[in-house]
Parts: structure tokens; C-alpha cells; sequence
């Protein structure tokens, strides 16, 4: 669970921000001018009807953001939004392909 300042509030707008697509997720940052980074996760019911299997690929990756946190630029907010690709993919596979779409952003 992300700490409380760390977590993406709703009504964020990400109109005129960084968009990074790769076949498990879509990547959206834009800066905030705070002195932490937010993320926000979103897992549709497209992805897999049961909530068991949508916790699932949330944990995995706010433990990764957070691991991450401590090398990454701060004062950004970043949204990751699952695609149906995720399902296929080991998670050293998906581990990679987040670092290399934060590092593209330039966050990392």
C-alpha cells in the first residue's frame, strides 16, 4: 500500500503530459511541483473479471513503484493503466519493461 501522500488523488488531469504505450501498460506522467512522487494504478474488469487476479497485478506494481521510489526524480504523478497484454508476461519480463518506461520518461 502506497503511504497516503504517495497515493494519485482523483480529478488529476493528465492533459498535455508525457504518454509512453507498451503492450502491458500505458504510462502517463506529469509534474506536480510537490516534494514526493503520487502514482495511481488502474486495472479494469477487462483485464480479469475476478478482483483476486486485479489485486494481484496492483501489488506487484506498487511494490515495484515503490522499490523504485528511492531512485526515481520526485515531484512527478504517474498513472499506469493495465492492458490485457500483462496476462501473458512473466514478471521479470514486466519488471523490465517498467524500468525501461520510467527511464524513457526520464525519471529514472
Amino acid at each position: 500500500m502506497f503511504k497516503r501522500e504517495n497515493r494519485l488523488v482523483p480529478g488529476v488531469r493528465f492533459k498535455n503530459s508525457f504518454f509512453c504505450a507498451t503492450p502491458q501498460f500505458v504510462l502517463k506522467e506529469k509534474k506536480s511541483g510537490l516534494i514526493v512522487n503520487r502514482f495511481g494504478i488502474i486495472v479494469s474488469k477487462e483485464i480479469d473479471k475476478r478482483a483476486v487476479a486485479r489485486n494481484k497485478i496492483k501489488r506487484f506494481f506498487r511494490s515495484e513503484l515503490i522499490n523504485l521510489d528511492k531512485k526515481m526524480k520526485v515531484g512527478h504523478d504517474i498513472l499506469i493503466i493495465v492492458k490485457k497484454g500483462i496476462l501473458g508476461r512473466s514478471e521479470g519480463e514486466n519488471i523490465l519493461t517498467l524500468k525501461q518506461t520510467l527511464i524513457k520518461a526520464g525519471l529514472i
